[in-house]
């Protein structure tokens, strides 16, 4: 992955937009950025993992503080990325959650942040989710894994240096793909649990059932059932149990069967006699009843059979109605037309009425419509001068805003110079004050020199000693010296005054190179503002020109007013003649169409009044050739005629099955006595009381045989399903503990928990290979970077044997010969051997997974290293760059200012924020 193009808005200290192009940095070599302190140099790599993963460099910095505190409440946040990958290249922008004033009224709402990914194909998705999934699978790396081999972020470079196992573990598993074989473990130590949770089932099931072994009470193997229930038989010796209480309760089963079928017998003959007495008593009874139904059917019949003869002498009547309801149902059609004929009456009666309404509508409208069309194009007449009125109009505002303009900036202009004047009065007095306080400090040290110099005989005369010659006449005798005035200065205290005096006179010589300077402004503003009033304000003076200049403007805004009132009320007027010309068309379209519909109407209404008179005739010849005066009251007259004739063919219907009926049911008695008869004739009465009380005896005695019979079976139905459980159950747990016995010791050897053995599992296993190879290839650039004192080393023996193991770091020192910790290197030597292991770890991840690595980000570290360090660590830097890979490394270290010739230079600005730029 290469960087082409970053854009900031709005992120960090970059307030406005920010646009680098980075390919100006070229495909391959060192870039430096650098500037000022917190200028936002590490604001660029933030970018650069913010575009791609939505999250900031360093783990101490979240997306939501990544809008900039510059930038003004209405500017967007957003970072855009132009990237490049094997040769494509693609474009992601994102954007941050940020607060934004409201487009209507008060206050602040959350703008939502927002993302898009631009492929080759220009192809566009923008759901977050497919975003990042697209990233992902494009480069190939996590925001994590990125940050571990692209970009060592400030702060971060010791975190793969001195992460345990299980840091590294998660680092490994995603880049190089090890977690099928954590996958394998987590599957070997389910399987062992849910072997030995298998086994312990069975076992705890084989117990259950050996609790529920059934026996009687007074059974001889009771005691050894209930040693059994307490679990103190081998499972041989309880299989074996169960097979004697099954034996036993057969053998009982047998015998009891025996006795149960010799009483089945015996109760069956019994029921039989039972059966006869019951038979003869009820045929008794039943006898009885049918003599005494008899005698009353017989009755009835006589009753039935009159009622039949008068029905059928309506016969006769029922006839004639039947033809009267026959030549009346032949009419019902003709009062179907008639009432036909009255309804499109009717119809046309209502249609003329409509239309009639309809005729004076549209006379109406049209007459309307008429006026109005009028009094319309009277309207359009008066307005056929507005286009040419507002365009006069126009031109007006335009040289009153012209003028307007002019005398607005010249009293903008007046305050100005009145400012500048200010400024030139307080400058002048400070050169004032200056210049007082120079002259005053000259006389000071001008005395304290005098002073200085009129000592100077004593000063000589301090330092002479006898028989030493006097530097002024040479002679070896002092017989009288020169005496130090009291208060006289020292030559340390001239030189402190003449400083003085120096830099006051500095200060004045500022003061007045500022006053002059100030005096040229206010002169050429002056000389400015009089050429203005000659031509805006001829014969008024300069005194008075600020006075009449804002009289002439107030005047000026005045006119301005009024004409733009009456360009309103012009465009108005404009406006509705434009609606008018558009307007009469229309309204002469509609007169057009009513006084058509207005013809259509007439036509109608002639056509409706022919066809009423027809229907009128047609109607009163018909209602003079029916009796009645609808076919409801005809109907009404059919009904009543048909009900009167249904009435009686169905009394006399009724009459005849009412005989049948009563006959029929008195044969059938009397068929039933008959039987009766003959069947007590054949047959004598047992004795029912004696034959209930034997069956009730033995019911009794068979109950109890059968409970006896139930709990037998239910004791060898229970122990023959325990005996079948514990069979299955002993064989299942045989085969579980067999198989868990070998799967328990693979599962330990994958995951690392053998008693006894180092804690290495087998993903740490692979992944130490992984680990092996990256500390190869970073051995080689940390020997040239410390000049071959050290060496990373994996540790091959855990610390102890309770946490996991197999990953960890050592430091070998092969000056000192000694073997410790990476956590005991000093920052330096740690920043050295981060940097190593990163482009370690890189070099891997490319050769091992295909993953391609253009680019790579360093992040400060350097200024920890002494000059020899820091020159081999720019010389390995500079050797990754073969081929073509790009290191961008954020430093303050000016060696590498001097050594690396393409830079990013960060700068703050003095209106806050700061501003980037590429320097090749």
């Amino acid at each position: 992955m290469r960087p082409l193009k970053l854009t900031i808005a709005g992120f960090g200290p970059y307030a406005g937009t920010q646009e680098l192009d980075l390919e100006a940095l070229g495909s391959s070599g060192l870039y430096l950025i650098t500037g000022d302190t917190g200028a936002g140099k590490t604001t660029i790599f933030d970018a650069i993992t913010y575009a791609l993963f939505g999250e900031a460099s360093g783990d101490n910095r979240s997306a939501d503080m990544l809008r900039s505190k510059y930038a003004r409440a209405e500017d967007p946040t957003f970072v855009e990325l132009t990237f490049a990958y094997r040769g494509k290249s693609y474009t992601v922008r994102r954007s941050p959650d940020y607060e934004q004033p409201k487009k209507r009224g008060t206050g602040t709402t959350t703008k939502k942040g927002e993302v898009q990914l631009v492929h080759p194909d220009g192809s566009v998705i923008t759901r977050k989710a497919e975003v990042d999934r697209a990233i992902r699978e494009i480069i190939g790396l996590t925001r994590e894994q990125f940050s571990q081999v692209c970009m060592i972020a400030q702060g971060d470079f010791r975190k793969l240096l001195q992460a345990d196992t299980r840091d590294r573990q998660k680092i490994f598993r995603d880049i190089f793909g090890t977690g099928l074989y954590g996958a394998l473990q987590e599957k070997l130590k389910a399987e062992a649990i849910g072997l030995k949770n298998r086994r312990d089932q069975a076992d705890a099931s084989i117990r259950q059932y050996v609790e529920g072994i059934a026996c009687r009470e007074d059974s001889l193997l009771a005691p050894d059932v209930e040693r059994a229930r307490e679990h103190g038989l081998p499972l041989s010796e309880v299989q074996s149990l169960l097979q004697q209480l099954l034996q036993e309760d057969d053998t009982a089963q047998k015998a009891l069967n025996l006795r149960l079928a010799a009483l089945d017998d015996r109760i069956e003959k019994t029921v039989a006699l039972l059966t006869r007495a019951t038979a003869y008593r009820t045929a008794q009874q039943a006898l009885a009843e049918k003599t005494a139904l008899e005698a009353k059917t017989a009755a009835s019949l006589e009753q039935r059979e009159a009622a039949r003869i008068a029905a059928q002498k309506t016969q006769p009547e029922q006839e004639e109605l039947s033809r009267k309801i026959t030549s009346m149902e032949l009419l019902l059609p003709s009062y179907d037309e008639l009432e036909a004929k009255m309804a499109a009456q009717k119809e046309k009666e209502t249609s003329l009425a409509s239309a009639a309404e309809a005729q004076n509508a549209a006379q109406t409208k049209s007459e309307k419509l008429a006026g109005e069309i009028s009094a319309l194009k009277e309207e359009l007449k008066g307005l056929e001068a507005v286009g040419t009125e507002k365009e006069k109009l126009l031109r007006q505002k335009q040289a009153l805003s012209d003028r307007l303009g002019q005398f607005r900036a010249l009293v903008t202009d007046m305050d100005g110079l009145a400012s500048q004047r200010k400024a030139l009065e307080r400058l002048q007095d400070e050169y004032r004050t200056a210049e007082a306080g120079s002259t005053r400090l000259l006389r000071e040290y001008e005395a304290e020199n005098k002073a200085f110099l009129d000592e100077q005989a004593g000063m000589i005369a301090a330092a002479l000693t006898a028989g030493s010659p006097c530097p002024v006449c040479g002679s070896l005798e002092h017989p009288q010296l020169a005496v130090i005035s009291e208060g006289a200065p020292t030559e340390a205290e001239v030189k402190a005054a003449k400083a003085a005096y120096e830099e006051s006179q500095k200060k004045t010589e500022q003061a007045s190179r500022s006053a002059s300077t100030q005096r040229g402004i206010v002169d050429a503003a002056t000389k400015a503002l009089q050429r203005a009033i000659s031509q805006l304000l001829e014969g008024v003076s300069f005194e008075e020109a600020r006075s009449a200049a804002a009289d002439r403007e107030k005047a000026l805004t005045a006119q301005m007013a009024e004409a733009e009132q009456r360009i309103a009320a012009l465009i108005a007027k404009d406006r509705r003649k434009a609606k008018l010309e558009e307007l009469i068309p229309q309204k002469e379209a509609e007169r057009a169409s009513a006084d058509t519909a207005l013809s259509g109407l007439r036509v109608q209404i002639a056509g409706l009044k022919a066809a009423l008179a027809e229907l009128g005739a047609q109607s009163s010849e018909l209602r003079a050739r029916l009796p009645f005066a609808d076919k409801a009251a005809a109907q009404a007259e059919v009904a009543s005629l048909t009900q009167k004739r249904n009435g009686l063919k169905n009394a006399l219907a009724a009459a005849e099955t009412a005989y049948d009926t009563c006959k029929n049911e008195l044969t059938g008695i009397r068929a039933a006595m008959e039987q009766l008869s003959r069947q007590l004739s054949e047959d004598t009465q047992p004795d029912a009381e004696a034959l209930e009380a034997q069956k009730k005896e033995m019911t009794a005695r068979r109950s109890r045989l059968t409970e006896e019979q139930k709990e037998i079976h239910a004791r060898i139905k229970a122990n023959k399903e325990t005996e079948q459980n514990i069979s299955a159950k002993a064989e299942e747990m045989a085969e579980i503990e067999n198989n868990y016995s070998w799967v328990k010791a693979l599962s330990d050897t994958a995951n690392g928990t053998l008693s006894g053995k180092e804690k290495i599992m087998l993903e740490t296993y692979i992944q130490t290979t992984y680990l092996d190879s990256i500390l190869e290839r970073a051995n080689r650039r940390l020997r040239k970077m410390s000049g071959g004192q050290y060496d990373l080393k994996r540790r091959e023996k855990a610390g102890n044997q309770q946490s996991q193991s197999g990953l960890e770091l050592d430091i070998l020192d092969h000056i000192y010969a000694t073997e410790r910790s990476v956590n005991t290197l000093s920052g330096g030597e740690a920043f050295l051997a981060s940097l190593a292991l990163a482009l370690g770890l890189s070099d891997e991840v490319q050769a091992s997974t295909g993953i391609q690595l253009d680019t790579m980000f360093v992040d400060e570290g350097f200024g920890s290293l002494d000059a020899d360090a820091l020159s081999k660590a720019y010389l390995t830097l500079a050797g990754l760059t073969e081929g073509n890979r790009l290191v961008g490394i954020i430093s303050h270290v000016s060696e590498l200012k001097e050594k690396i010739d393409k830079q990013i230079l960060v700068e703050k600005e003095l209106s806050g924020g700061s501003r980037a730029t590429i320097v090749v």
